[in-house]
């Protein structure tokens, strides 16, 4: 016969057995809640530092952007101003030899053009006076012979010769009554062929042609 004392004690196994279980099945339950929270988080940290990795490359490559831009800018410029310089010390060079050009027997050859060029220019005014501009040098050494070549055109009835500092060579043919000037000087011919005379000098840069 079971006694109430085992009766008790089995029941007591039976509760602490069905306790165990149920206890055992909570801390599993727990573990998995908790591992699921872990990922979670383990995720959302992931992807955050990713988003901030991400964020952090973006600005990183704005910068490095920007960075290249404002580099490239600064470079441009310098090589403007480079070639600006190149250009000024050529051009200073070339006037020159301009110089040496003014004062040799070819000059005259050159002068004798521009008076064509001006004698083809005055058919559109029909008969006028003309005052010419010309450096001190030319008017002296040259002023007889515009006169003569230029008293051939019966529509030139009277010329008149002045002197300016404000060119080095050919001269400027002015119709006062009419208030037209034609610039044919030597400093007109190379305003007007700057950009031609420009690109010739970057190209030899280029090419490493220009000698100093």
């Amino acid at each position: 016969m079971v006694t109430i004392e085992q009766k008790l004690l089995l029941f007591s196994k039976l509760i602490n057995n069905s306790m165990d279980k149920s206890l055992n099945e909570e801390l599993k339950e727990m573990e998995k809640q908790y591992d699921l929270k872990i990922k979670k988080s383990m995720d959302e940290a992931n992807q955050m530092a990713k988003s901030i990795e991400e964020r952090a490359a973006k600005k990183a490559e704005m910068k490095k952007t920007e960075s290249l831009s404002r580099s490239k800018v600064i470079i441009k410029r310098e090589i403007i101003v480079l070639k600006e310089k190149y250009y000024y010390t050529f051009m200073e060079t070339f006037k020159k030899r301009l110089s040496d050009f003014i004062v040799s027997e070819k000059y005259k050859t050159y002068l004798n053009s521009l008076i064509s060029n001006l004698e083809n220019l005055l058919k559109s005014y029909g008969e006028c006076s003309l005052v010419i501009q010309l450096t001190e040098n030319d008017k002296q050494r040259h002023a007889d012979f515009i006169q003569n070549e230029l008293s051939k055109n019966k529509s030139c009835k009277n010329i008149e010769f002045k002197t300016t500092n404000d060119i080095m060579g050919g001269f400027i043919a002015v119709i006062p009554d009419k208030d037209i000037k034609m610039d044919l000087s030597i400093d007109a011919v190379l305003e007007d062929n700057k950009t031609y005379i420009m690109q010739t000098i970057f190209e030899a840069l280029e090419a490493g042609d220009l000698n100093e």
